[in-house]
């Protein structure tokens, strides 16, 4: 169009405004050749970062997109998003932690039995009975004063048991650790509960986002198909003589710009798709290959 302009221009039979619009649609071509051309590149690029392949070796698969799935009721989808999310299991597991951590400082202020035993077999080889001598208290015969006397008795097997009984009546710190545990519990507990929201409602805003981006394709769609409409009734009035080049050049770029919005909406629609996948952990299962 813009070569059948410029030859339309250079015969005098259309001004040079009109050469310079045809240069412009031509320029917005272009542009969006590029625009699409460069987000294809970054997305792949993010791609080859993610999975370890390169990036150029990563080919578009178009029919191995995993179909949406089946609407179900707003509050089971929910909560299954928020149950499968592994944000939400992390901060539930952090909250248990924090539960478990706070009765351990709690336990630490009971009543506590230690119990000890131990036993030796002392050897001989060594000489060791010359070294240890067994010795017990006892009253000579000239002396009415008690001393230690040697029994003589060196017994190889030897066994100690012991017994410690704490009662932590006051112990302050330990108090003040549990009080600081039931708080950390607490917090945890409150932060499971707004990451479980969160989710929730990013699911519930996910399922709204996917229901009006079908209308805005439908939308996109018809009005795709009217564009085309009109380009077939110009491209009829211009053979029979009752229609410009212009006219017929305004009418393919009506046609262009709602394929463009179509292609745009439709990405953003199976973009929105991916996101419900990924928070219900459907997307997952599909690119391990699980059922």
């Amino acid at each position: 169009m813009q070569e059948a302009v410029a030859e339309r221009v250079k015969e005098g039979v259309d001004s040079e405004l009109e050469g310079a619009k045809a240069r412009l649609s031509a320029a917005r071509v272009r542009l969006r050749i590029a625009e699409a051309q460069g987000a294809a590149d970054v997305l792949r690029e993010h791609l080859s970062k993610l999975t370890g392949l390169l990036a150029a070796n990563i080919q578009t698969d178009p029919d191995s997109i995993p179909a949406t799935p089946a609407p179900a009721p707003t509050q089971d989808a929910t909560k299954e998003a928020a149950d499968s999310n592994p944000s939400v299991q992390a901060a539930v597991e952090h909250a248990r932690a924090q539960y478990l951590r706070a009765q351990g400082e709690h336990k630490a202020l009971w009543p506590a039995i230690d119990f000890a035993a131990q036993y030796a077999l002392l050897s001989k080889f060594n000489n060791y009975q010359n070294y240890y001598i067994p010795s017990k208290p006892c009253i000579t015969p000239l002396s009415t004063i008690e001393v230690l006397c040697v029994t003589n008795q060196f017994q190889q097997n030897n066994a100690t048991i012991g017994v410690n009984i704490r009662f932590p009546l006051f112990n302050a710190s330990q108090r003040s650790r549990a009080q600081a545990a039931d708080a950390d519990a607490l917090k945890a507990t409150k932060q499971a509960e707004a990451a479980r929201n969160q989710v929730s409602e990013e699911t519930l805003r996910l399922q709204r986002s996917v229901a009006q981006m079908q209308a805005a394709r439908d939308v996109a769609q018809l009005e795709y198909e009217i564009a085309e409409k009109d380009l077939t009734s110009a491209q009829t009035r211009m053979d029979a003589g009752t229609a410009t080049l212009h006219d017929l050049d305004d009418a393919r770029s009506q046609v262009s710009e709602r394929f463009i919005t179509l292609q745009d909406v439709t990405f953003a629609l199976e973009r929105s798709q991916v996101g419900i996948l990924r928070s219900t952990g459907d997307l997952e299962k599909w690119a391990l290959g699980t059922p």
